[in-house]
């Protein structure tokens, strides 16, 4: 699977290389098949997209985005991250990319038997990652 990182703001670009290593090494532990393309961006930018899709109007850390059924071609989606707010927070840059991509392969966590899978999945690609980049 192909994860291209794309920046989108100044502020982020600092984050650049981290996660160019992460995606990259995080991509040999996913399918083959399929592009998940992943936006850096500055908290201004999340805060819009998550109040125009979710209808919260805050910044948050991670926000997925499935492609629509039938649509064309290998593109499965879109991930988008703001390192800034997830250093701030004291979260992990690569849980959130692992769990922006889950989201992406169909997990949730809307239940908590799917919390529960979601959560264990998380825990054995980053187990994966450990010390790879």
């Amino acid at each position: 699977m192909e994860l291209p990182v794309i920046i989108l703001d100044k502020q982020v670009k600092k984050f650049n290389r981290t996660l160019l290593k992460i995606a990259k090494r995080l991509s040999e532990f996913l399918p083959k098949k399929g592009e998940i393309e992943l936006y850096i961006i500055n908290g201004r930018r999340m805060r819009n997209l998550n109040k125009r899709f979710r209808g919260k109007d805050k910044p948050t850390n991670v926000l997925s985005f499935q492609k629509p059924k039938n649509f064309p071609g290998i593109k499965l989606g879109e991930i988008y991250l703001d390192p800034i707010y997830i250093r701030r927070h004291k979260e992990d840059l690569a849980l959130m990319l692992v769990h922006g991509v889950l989201h992406i392969l169909g997990y949730d966590h809307e239940k908590k038997s799917d919390r529960i899978k979601m959560e264990n999945k998380e825990k054995r690609l980053l187990k994966q990652l450990s010390g790879n980049f």
